[in-house]
Protein backbone atom coordinates (compact mmCIF):
# COMPACT_ATOMS: atom_id res chain seq x y z
CA UNK A 1 0.00 0.00 0.00
CA UNK A 2 1.38 3.38 -0.94
CA UNK A 3 1.83 6.06 1.72
CA UNK A 4 -0.83 8.33 0.22
CA UNK A 5 -3.38 5.51 0.36
CA UNK A 6 -2.37 4.49 3.87
CA UNK A 7 -3.26 7.97 5.10
CA UNK A 8 -6.80 7.43 3.90
CA UNK A 9 -7.10 3.83 5.01
CA UNK A 10 -6.55 4.68 8.68
CA UNK A 11 -8.57 7.56 10.19
CA UNK A 12 -6.59 10.35 11.81
CA UNK A 13 -7.32 9.95 15.50
CA UNK A 14 -4.95 12.49 17.00
CA UNK A 15 -7.46 15.32 16.74
CA UNK A 16 -9.86 13.40 18.97
CA UNK A 17 -7.76 14.43 21.97
CA UNK A 18 -8.73 18.06 21.37
CA UNK A 19 -12.47 17.45 21.71
CA UNK A 20 -14.76 19.08 24.23
CA UNK A 21 -12.74 22.27 24.45
CA UNK A 22 -15.64 24.44 23.37
CA UNK A 23 -13.22 26.61 21.44
CA UNK A 24 -12.67 26.93 17.71
CA UNK A 25 -9.50 28.25 16.12
CA UNK A 26 -10.24 31.01 13.65
CA UNK A 27 -8.42 33.36 11.28
CA UNK A 28 -5.49 31.06 10.49
CA UNK A 29 -3.13 32.29 7.75
CA UNK A 30 -4.30 31.27 4.30
CA UNK A 31 -1.93 29.65 1.81
CA UNK A 32 -0.25 32.09 -0.57
CA UNK A 33 -1.87 30.27 -3.49
CA UNK A 34 -5.23 31.75 -2.51
CA UNK A 35 -4.12 35.34 -2.87
CA UNK A 36 -5.95 37.30 -5.55
CA UNK A 37 -9.74 37.28 -5.70
CA UNK A 38 -10.11 35.52 -2.33
CA UNK A 39 -10.33 37.87 0.65
CA UNK A 40 -10.22 36.84 4.30
CA UNK A 41 -12.85 38.28 6.64
CA UNK A 42 -11.94 38.31 10.31
CA UNK A 43 -14.10 36.15 12.57
CA UNK A 44 -14.22 37.89 15.95
CA UNK A 45 -15.71 34.72 17.45
CA UNK A 46 -16.79 31.31 16.25
CA UNK A 47 -20.20 32.22 17.68
CA UNK A 48 -20.73 34.44 14.62
CA UNK A 49 -21.51 31.25 12.71
CA UNK A 50 -24.36 28.95 13.84
CA UNK A 51 -22.56 26.04 12.16
CA UNK A 52 -19.30 26.66 14.03
CA UNK A 53 -21.11 27.27 17.31
CA UNK A 54 -23.04 24.02 16.91
CA UNK A 55 -19.83 22.08 16.31
CA UNK A 56 -17.54 23.94 18.72
CA UNK A 57 -17.12 20.93 21.00
CA UNK A 58 -15.92 18.60 18.24
CA UNK A 59 -13.64 20.59 15.94
CA UNK A 60 -10.34 19.59 17.50
CA UNK A 61 -7.39 20.83 15.42
CA UNK A 62 -9.60 22.38 12.75
CA UNK A 63 -9.30 26.05 11.90
CA UNK A 64 -12.13 28.13 10.43
CA UNK A 65 -11.63 31.07 8.11
CA UNK A 66 -14.34 33.22 6.53
CA UNK A 67 -13.50 34.13 2.96
CA UNK A 68 -15.23 36.05 0.18
CA UNK A 69 -14.84 36.85 -3.47
CA UNK A 70 -16.87 38.86 -5.94
CA UNK A 71 -18.37 37.66 -9.18
CA UNK A 72 -20.00 40.54 -10.99
CA UNK A 73 -22.46 42.17 -8.59
CA UNK A 74 -22.72 39.11 -6.36
CA UNK A 75 -20.47 38.54 -3.34
CA UNK A 76 -19.90 34.92 -2.37
CA UNK A 77 -19.10 34.13 1.27
CA UNK A 78 -17.77 30.84 2.61
CA UNK A 79 -16.43 29.14 5.67
CA UNK A 80 -13.11 27.51 4.84
CA UNK A 81 -12.44 24.85 7.46
CA UNK A 82 -9.24 22.82 7.44
CA UNK A 83 -7.22 20.52 9.62
CA UNK A 84 -4.08 22.39 10.67
CA UNK A 85 -2.43 19.14 11.77
CA UNK A 86 -3.14 17.42 8.46
CA UNK A 87 -3.98 20.12 5.88
CA UNK A 88 -3.49 17.87 2.85
CA UNK A 89 -6.31 15.37 2.53
CA UNK A 90 -9.87 14.85 1.30
CA UNK A 91 -11.54 18.19 0.68
CA UNK A 92 -15.31 18.63 0.51
CA UNK A 93 -17.56 21.22 -1.13
CA UNK A 94 -20.84 22.09 0.65
CA UNK A 95 -22.98 24.34 -1.55
CA UNK A 96 -26.15 24.66 0.55
CA UNK A 97 -26.27 26.51 3.88
CA UNK A 98 -29.63 24.98 4.82
CA UNK A 99 -28.15 21.47 5.05
CA UNK A 100 -26.86 21.53 8.61
CA UNK A 101 -26.06 17.86 9.05
CA UNK A 102 -23.88 17.99 5.92
CA UNK A 103 -21.75 20.60 7.71
CA UNK A 104 -21.62 18.45 10.84
CA UNK A 105 -20.57 15.47 8.71
CA UNK A 106 -17.83 17.58 7.09
CA UNK A 107 -16.45 18.40 10.54
CA UNK A 108 -16.30 14.66 11.24
CA UNK A 109 -14.56 14.00 7.92
CA UNK A 110 -11.91 16.70 8.40
CA UNK A 111 -11.10 15.75 12.00
CA UNK A 112 -10.78 12.05 11.15
CA UNK A 113 -9.18 12.12 7.71
CA UNK A 114 -7.45 15.49 7.39
CA UNK A 115 -7.98 18.01 4.64
CA UNK A 116 -11.04 20.18 5.12
CA UNK A 117 -14.06 21.67 3.42
CA UNK A 118 -15.55 24.77 1.88
CA UNK A 119 -19.10 25.66 2.90
CA UNK A 120 -21.27 28.37 1.33
CA UNK A 121 -22.69 30.87 3.82
CA UNK A 122 -26.11 32.30 2.98
CA UNK A 123 -27.89 32.90 6.30
CA UNK A 124 -29.19 29.34 6.42
CA UNK A 125 -30.79 29.61 2.99
CA UNK A 126 -30.31 27.25 0.04
CA UNK A 127 -29.79 30.02 -2.51
CA UNK A 128 -27.60 33.13 -2.59
CA UNK A 129 -29.48 36.13 -4.00
CA UNK A 130 -31.71 33.75 -5.91
CA UNK A 131 -28.83 31.62 -7.24
CA UNK A 132 -28.22 27.95 -6.42
CA UNK A 133 -24.48 27.75 -5.61
CA UNK A 134 -24.36 24.28 -7.17
CA UNK A 135 -25.67 25.58 -10.48
CA UNK A 136 -22.99 28.22 -10.93
CA UNK A 137 -20.10 26.16 -12.29
CA UNK A 138 -20.01 27.66 -15.75
CA UNK A 139 -16.93 27.09 -17.87
CA UNK A 140 -14.08 29.44 -16.92
CA UNK A 141 -16.31 31.50 -14.62
CA UNK A 142 -14.78 33.28 -11.62
CA UNK A 143 -16.84 31.06 -9.35
CA UNK A 144 -15.83 27.71 -10.82
CA UNK A 145 -12.16 28.65 -11.17
CA UNK A 146 -11.96 30.02 -7.62
CA UNK A 147 -13.76 27.07 -6.01
CA UNK A 148 -11.55 24.56 -7.83
CA UNK A 149 -8.42 26.55 -6.95
CA UNK A 150 -9.32 26.44 -3.26
CA UNK A 151 -10.02 22.71 -3.41
CA UNK A 152 -6.82 22.01 -5.34
CA UNK A 153 -4.81 23.89 -2.70
CA UNK A 154 -5.73 21.31 -0.07
CA UNK A 155 -6.61 18.20 -2.09
CA UNK A 156 -3.85 15.84 -3.30
CA UNK A 157 -4.08 15.36 -7.06
CA UNK A 158 -5.00 11.68 -6.82
CA UNK A 159 -8.11 12.30 -4.71
CA UNK A 160 -11.51 13.03 -6.27
CA UNK A 161 -13.56 16.20 -6.01
CA UNK A 162 -15.87 15.53 -3.08
CA UNK A 163 -19.22 17.00 -2.08
CA UNK A 164 -21.65 16.57 0.81
CA UNK A 165 -25.40 17.13 0.56
CA UNK A 166 -28.56 16.28 2.42
CA UNK A 167 -32.01 15.93 0.91
CA UNK A 168 -35.66 15.68 1.93
CA UNK A 169 -37.22 12.27 2.45
CA UNK A 170 -37.76 10.89 -1.05
CA UNK A 171 -41.49 10.39 -1.07
CA UNK A 172 -42.10 13.78 0.58
CA UNK A 173 -39.88 15.97 -1.59
CA UNK A 174 -41.53 18.12 -4.23
CA UNK A 175 -45.01 16.88 -3.48
CA UNK A 176 -44.11 13.23 -3.76
CA UNK A 177 -41.78 13.39 -6.75
CA UNK A 178 -38.38 13.96 -5.19
CA UNK A 179 -35.50 13.56 -7.61
CA UNK A 180 -32.83 12.54 -5.06
CA UNK A 181 -33.97 9.01 -4.33
CA UNK A 182 -32.80 5.55 -5.30
CA UNK A 183 -36.35 4.93 -6.49
CA UNK A 184 -36.11 7.72 -9.07
CA UNK A 185 -34.22 7.64 -12.33
CA UNK A 186 -34.21 9.43 -15.66
CA UNK A 187 -32.59 9.30 -19.07
CA UNK A 188 -29.35 10.76 -17.73
CA UNK A 189 -29.37 9.50 -14.13
CA UNK A 190 -29.38 5.75 -13.47
CA UNK A 191 -29.78 4.10 -10.04
CA UNK A 192 -27.64 1.16 -8.92
CA UNK A 193 -28.84 -0.10 -5.51
CA UNK A 194 -26.42 -2.00 -3.30
CA UNK A 195 -29.25 -4.11 -1.86
CA UNK A 196 -32.80 -3.67 -0.63
CA UNK A 197 -34.04 -0.09 -0.64
CA UNK A 198 -36.24 1.16 2.19
CA UNK A 199 -38.59 4.13 2.24
CA UNK A 200 -39.47 6.15 5.31
CA UNK A 201 -37.69 8.41 7.75
CA UNK A 202 -33.94 7.82 8.19
CA UNK A 203 -33.56 4.14 7.37
CA UNK A 204 -29.77 4.26 7.39
CA UNK A 205 -27.62 2.82 4.62
CA UNK A 206 -30.63 1.18 2.97
CA UNK A 207 -32.67 4.38 2.86
CA UNK A 208 -33.73 5.55 -0.60
CA UNK A 209 -32.11 8.92 0.19
CA UNK A 210 -28.71 7.45 1.16
CA UNK A 211 -26.44 7.27 -1.88
CA UNK A 212 -23.40 8.55 -3.69
CA UNK A 213 -23.58 10.41 -6.96
CA UNK A 214 -20.93 9.53 -9.52
CA UNK A 215 -20.65 11.22 -12.90
CA UNK A 216 -19.12 10.59 -16.29
CA UNK A 217 -19.73 10.69 -20.02
CA UNK A 218 -20.77 7.04 -19.95
CA UNK A 219 -21.81 4.61 -17.23
CA UNK A 220 -18.69 3.17 -15.59
CA UNK A 221 -19.91 -0.23 -14.39
CA UNK A 222 -16.64 -1.38 -12.84
CA UNK A 223 -16.39 1.82 -10.83
CA UNK A 224 -20.01 1.52 -9.71
CA UNK A 225 -19.42 -2.08 -8.62
CA UNK A 226 -16.67 -0.96 -6.23
CA UNK A 227 -19.23 1.10 -4.32
CA UNK A 228 -22.20 -1.27 -4.46
CA UNK A 229 -19.97 -4.15 -3.31
CA UNK A 230 -19.19 -2.05 -0.23
CA UNK A 231 -22.90 -1.59 0.49
CA UNK A 232 -23.12 1.92 -0.98
CA UNK A 233 -26.05 2.88 -3.20
CA UNK A 234 -25.05 4.68 -6.40
CA UNK A 235 -26.76 7.08 -8.74
CA UNK A 236 -24.72 7.64 -11.89
CA UNK A 237 -25.14 10.83 -13.89
CA UNK A 238 -24.36 10.59 -17.60
CA UNK A 239 -23.06 14.05 -18.44
CA UNK A 240 -23.31 15.59 -21.90
CA UNK A 241 -22.89 19.10 -23.23
CA UNK A 242 -26.59 19.15 -23.99
CA UNK A 243 -27.61 18.10 -20.46
CA UNK A 244 -25.08 20.36 -18.72
CA UNK A 245 -26.76 22.02 -15.70
CA UNK A 246 -23.63 23.93 -14.55
CA UNK A 247 -23.35 21.79 -11.42
CA UNK A 248 -20.02 20.83 -9.92
CA UNK A 249 -20.25 17.28 -11.26
CA UNK A 250 -20.90 18.53 -14.80
CA UNK A 251 -18.05 21.01 -14.56
CA UNK A 252 -15.59 18.32 -13.48
CA UNK A 253 -16.56 16.00 -16.33
CA UNK A 254 -16.94 18.56 -19.13
CA UNK A 255 -14.40 21.23 -18.26
CA UNK A 256 -11.70 19.57 -16.15
CA UNK A 257 -11.39 16.55 -18.41
CA UNK A 258 -11.88 13.73 -15.92
CA UNK A 259 -14.58 11.91 -13.99
CA UNK A 260 -13.09 11.90 -10.48
CA UNK A 261 -16.13 13.15 -8.55
CA UNK A 262 -18.09 11.74 -5.60
CA UNK A 263 -21.06 13.33 -3.84
CA UNK A 264 -22.49 11.77 -0.68
CA UNK A 265 -26.22 12.28 -0.05
CA UNK A 266 -28.26 11.39 3.03
CA UNK A 267 -31.62 12.44 4.41
CA UNK A 268 -31.75 15.74 6.32
CA UNK A 269 -30.55 15.25 9.88
CA UNK A 270 -29.26 11.69 9.48
CA UNK A 271 -25.76 12.48 10.70
CA UNK A 272 -24.92 8.96 11.86
CA UNK A 273 -25.52 7.59 8.35
CA UNK A 274 -23.58 10.46 6.81
CA UNK A 275 -20.57 9.51 8.95
CA UNK A 276 -20.91 5.86 7.94
CA UNK A 277 -21.00 6.84 4.29
CA UNK A 278 -17.90 9.00 4.70
CA UNK A 279 -16.08 6.08 6.33
CA UNK A 280 -17.09 3.75 3.51
CA UNK A 281 -16.00 6.17 0.79
CA UNK A 282 -12.68 6.85 2.54
CA UNK A 283 -12.05 3.11 2.85
CA UNK A 284 -12.75 2.69 -0.87
CA UNK A 285 -10.38 5.55 -1.73
CA UNK A 286 -7.73 4.03 0.50
CA UNK A 287 -7.70 0.69 -1.30
CA UNK A 288 -8.79 1.47 -4.86
CA UNK A 289 -7.67 3.57 -7.78
CA UNK A 290 -10.95 4.93 -9.10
Amino acid sequence: MTRKKLLLHTPILASAFFLATGCVKTNCPLPDKLDGPVKQVQLTSYRESPDLKRNSWSMGSLCADRITFKEGERTWTFLLVWNTSHPKGPFWYLPHDNEESAFDAAVYAATHYGGGFLAVESNGQRHVSGKDPNRNFKKDSIYSKTICKIIDTYKPAHLPYLALHTNAEGHLANGGSGTVSMKKHSKNIVAFPAGNIKTGHQKGLEDEDTLVYLAGKKVLKEKIKIFTSAGVNVKFEKVTKRSNDNSMSNCIVLHKGHENYINIETEHGDLSTHKKMIDKVMKILGRSSI
